[in-house]
């Protein structure tokens, strides 16, 4: 199965402070989880570049000096380190490729070749490439800059050699008319700009040498920025001009401040331009006020909820009821719902869904299955298609059997999953199943159009695991759906797979899905199947979604 690859350049105007990595990551991670790959380009953070050029001018040679490059570069390969960490944080798989690595070539300061097959090979086996632009190796072996712009240009050339479109991310939400400080009417933003009139209309935007190189090409890209689903279009021809893209800021409510809550409290804060958090039910308010929430943000009584009027309604709550109930009833007045409840959702089943539907509500839960890893979206893109599907379903039961097989008790893994926040202070549902069982219901929903209870499906549980004797490979327990005729069959299976098995080679709270097609075709998707920063960010793909239907 081909997969659909979209190269990002982040720009140094967006990126200037620690938590704009946290924003880029979002950014690909929305990308990824809609079915493509990336390959993202960093510039350095700020004026990292300046600060090396400062030590440099301190302690190297006057004049032009052949070891600048070595110390210029760091600033990128920085930048690239960082995101790919902010990446891995929130569960999405993430390798940094250098320069060097990718055989990335320049001369007299601009790209002159690059190994595609290697960045292709990367692709196919980390789904996500991060690599420093601005440099590149030239004559004589030696790390070389590239021209101003060069961020810009190596995003460009890379996606001209893969043959896919670029997107250069900026601080601005296009090419304008004017500059939105300017006084007067807000600018409108062109759909489109030609190479020759992006000379003068985007020149703050975009290095000369980057605009000729993708005129020379016929390379059309698109500049815009993070979190707004439009962009202006670098090509042939000028389009029209359009009000700037706005969306409508949302009301929030929430139930649950856990670990999933805490975490996904903490983002909604940090876009408080886009989302306004409204309220929020639990059960003793007192705790979490001794925490620093603020009393009149909390309460106990949906009917506070309701009197809020939000337009979204998460939940991070764990028991089926009250939060099935609540659910149907805010759908019934249109509230959106994201939900990370997969007990609830899961026995809500296609009522839930059709109830959506029928009041024009969006219904979205792919943080309850997978986390970090977009299993349910893979779901429902590929449904109809799919006659197969083996994932690990449960990043803390796959952390548990690492930890017992490299010789830990059932016990003390159990403790490390609850302190590092993959296993709650119950962790019946993690270990004898039903957790897992829960998911594999919403996979046979989406993916097969199948409701099943959790009686159909045979599960084994880690109770008390302790392996007799050692495993020959790796200890996995993993969830089955498949087509037998038309019939739907399931499984939960405690297996011992050979270290080369795809599935094999999640580590820790990481999750591996393998989906077969009926042309027999496989895709394999990967990421964190636990953790608070995975679940939290699906979580917020989904807020975000239901955000870009307002603009």
């Amino acid at each position: 199965m081909s997969v659909p690859v979209i190269v990002l350049n982040f720009g140094q105007s967006v990126l200037r402070s620690l938590d704009d990595y946290t924003e880029a990551a979002s950014e690909i991670y929305r990308l990824y989880r809609a079915g493509n790959n990336i390959v993202a380009v960093t510039s350095a953070q700020g004026e990292q570049s300046d600060v090396l050029m400062a030590e440099a001018r301190q302690i190297g040679p006057e004049g032009a000096a052949k070891n600048l490059p070595e110390l210029i570069q760091l600033g990128e390969r920085r930048s690239a380190a960082l995101l790919a960490l902010a990446l891995e944080r929130v569960g999405a798989p993430a390798f940094v490729r250098q320069a060097r690595d990718l055989g990335l070539k320049a001369k007299d300061g601009l790209i002159c070749d690059m190994d595609v097959a290697q960045l292709k090979d990367d692709l196919t086996n980390h789904d996500i490439v991060v690599m420093p632009g601005h440099v590149a190796i030239g004559p004589k072996d030696r790390a070389e800059l590239l021209s101003e712009g060069g961020a810009d240009l190596t995003a460009l050339y890379v996606a001209h050699r893969l043959g896919v479109k670029a997107r250069l991310l900026k601080d601005v939400a296009g090419v304008l008319e004017h500059d939105p400080k300017q006084s007067g009417p807000a600018p409108r933003r062109f759909d489109a700009v030609s190479y020759d009139e992006a000379r003068a209309k985007a020149a703050p935007l975009i290095a000369p040498k980057a605009l000729d190189y993708a005129k020379e090409n016929g390379l059309e890209f698109d500049i815009g920025t993070s979190g707004i689903p439009s962009y202006t279009t670098i090509g042939a021809k000028t389009g029209g001009l359009t009000a700037l893209p706005a969306p409508r800021k949302l009301r929030v409510a929430m139930m649950g401040l856990g670990v999933v809550g805490g975490g996904t409290y903490r983002r909604i804060k940090a876009n408080s331009e886009r989302f306004e958090l409204v309220k929020i039910m639990v059960r003793n308010p007192q705790k979490y006020i001794l925490q620093g929430y603020k009393p009149e943000e909390l309460t106990t009584d949906f009917d506070d909820i309701l009197a809020a009027k939000p337009d979204v309604f998460i939940d991070v709550s764990g028991p089926i009821d009250p939060a099935l109930g609540f659910c149907k009833t805010l759908l019934g007045q249109g509230v959106h719902i994201v939900s990370a409840n997969k007990q609830a959702i899961a026995e809500g089943g296609q009522a839930l869904i059709d109830l959506a539907a029928a009041n024009n509500a969006q219904l979205m839960f792919s943080s309850a299955a997978g986390g970090g890893m977009p299993v349910l979206e893979m779901c429902l893109r590929e449904r109809g298609r799919i006659t197969r599907v083996e994932a690990l379903l449960n990043g803390t039961t796959n952390y548990m059997l690492d930890e017992i097989s490299a010789g830990k008790s059932y016990e003390a893994a159990l403790k490390d999953a609850q302190d590092k926040g993959f296993a709650e202070a119950d962790p019946s549902g993690d270990v004898n199943g039903s957790d897992a069982a829960a998911k594999i219901r919403l996979v046979s929903l989406l993916a097969f159009g199948k409701e099943i209870t959790l009686d159909y499906i045979p599960r084994d549980t880690i109770e008390g695991f302790s392996p007799t004797p050692p495993p020959k490979g790796a200890m996995k327990r993993i969830a089955i759906c498949w087509l037998d005729g038309d019939t739907l069959k399931t499984a939960l299976e405690l297996k011992d797979l050979p270290l080369d098995n795809f599935i094999a080679q999640a580590e820790g709270e990481e999750a591996h899905a393998v989906f077969t097609f009926e042309n027999g075709e496989v895709y394999k998707i990967r990421g964190k199947g636990a953790g608070r920063w995975p679940t939290t960010e699906s979580v917020m793909a989904d807020l975000y979604d239901i955000s870009a239907t307002y603009f």
